[in-house]
């Protein structure tokens, strides 16, 4: 699959890529370290805490200045390919365009390949971990916005949170159960903890409405799944003993503290099929699900629009120019995506097409910039 000329051409673009993109991720951490100074002194976080909340945060500014990267990258190790006559000397060899453009693509499809495994694999957990790290440090409690706390709905059920703590244990939990509009249960809990697919409930009050024959009180400790079974014989559905609903999606938990963007797509996923299933506003999660899509798409369009301006170079002067014409139409790119987004979200647009229309606008201008100059 890979001949002589597609390894040559490749290498040569993921060497100056990759060197790109070492040296953008390694400014971003010198400012973001910066940024966290003014935070040290506070509770227990220090320097090297500072520090090591960088250093988790780099495969996450990796993956966001990847296509940036891949663009500069591409214009680098094609240019210097260019302006060395190689490109020249392999046309006259019989090689076309067509094979050149063919060995950018190979090469593209590793890269997305690479930045699908980072976004995927790497970045939601050292996200994960470092939002958790940064908390910790603090002292701080990921309290939830709103003096109410967090609402979240779940088939029949309305739960509050009030305080979400780093290691998504909850604090102040309340559970109203409805039917028929109408009351049938409450359940207060001073703190629950979650242990692996089920919740512990401690300090939990629980109150029943319709059905004087049930269990109330005052209970120490129960498990989420033993409560559902109580709470379904004493509603006399038996056909509900031994299904255990969750208390709350761990999904929903994760984006309260890490921001939908730094979750994978599997995740955000999940979180669109709960949202919907509970008749929620998915509109967010949508679109980082389909930005999530659209950014390894990104990287190959991205090869593709540097290739016009290597290639027109060939033919006059002024290779910087189109260079660096080439640089501005990559961070046109970057604003009009965030542009989209942007109104997206504000006026309801639809996710899929404000995450995928400037990457089909800008392969469309791509493609006939090839034509034009091969």
């Amino acid at each position: 699959m890979f001949g002589i000329l597609d390894r040559y051409i490749g290498r040569s673009i993921l060497l100056t890529s990759l060197l790109v993109l070492l040296t953008l991720v390694a400014l971003a951490s010198i400012f973001a370290f910066i940024g966290e100074l003014d935070e040290v002194g506070q509770g227990s976080y220090t320097v090297s805490v500072a520090l090591q909340y960088v250093l988790l945060t780099i495969p996450g500014q990796a993956y966001f200045l990847f296509a940036p990267a891949v663009l500069l990258g591409s214009l680098l190790g094609l240019g210097a390919l260019a302006s060395n006559s190689e490109l020249t000397v392999m046309k006259a060899a019989g090689i076309s365009g067509a094979k050149i453009i063919r060995a950018v693509l190979l090469t593209g499809i590793i890269l997305m390949l690479l930045v699908t495994l980072i976004g995927e694999t790497v970045m939601p957990k050292s996200e994960q971990i470092a939002e958790a790290l940064r908390l910790t440090a603090l002292e701080e409690r990921s309290s939830v916005k709103g003096s109410g706390g967090l609402w979240l709905k779940s088939a029949n059920r309305f739960v509050n949170i009030g305080t979400v703590m780093p290691d998504f244990s909850l604090l102040d939990v309340s559970v109203h159960e409805f039917s028929n509009q109408r009351i049938t249960m409450a359940l207060r809990a001073a703190r629950v903890v979650p242990v692996g697919k089920d919740w512990e409930l401690q300090d939990v009050l629980i109150t029943r409405f319709d059905n004087p024959r049930s269990f109330d009180g005052q209970i120490d400790r129960i498990f989420w799944s033993e409560f559902l079974q109580l709470n379904a014989r004493s509603n006399d559905r038996a056909a509900q003993v031994g299904r255990v609903e969750s208390l709350v999606s761990s999904d929903v938990l994760k984006s309260i503290t890490v921001s939908p963007e730094s979750l994978s797509a599997s995740d955000l996923y999940e979180q669109i099929n709960y949202l919907n299933d509970n008749q929620l506003d998915s509109r967010r999660i949508e679109l980082a699900f389909w930005v999530k899509i659209a950014s390894p798409l990104s990287t190959l369009v991205m090869l593709m629009l540097s290739l016009p301006f290597v290639f027109a170079s060939q033919r006059s002067g002024g290779a910087g120019q189109k260079i660096f014409i080439g640089i501005v139409l990559g961070i046109l790119y970057t604003l009009v995506n965030r542009l989209l987004t942007q109104l997206a979200l504000a006026n309801g647009f639809s996710p899929a097409l404000s995450a995928l229309i400037p990457l089909v606008c800008f392969l469309i201008i791509a493609i006939v910039g090839i034509k034009r100059t091969t």
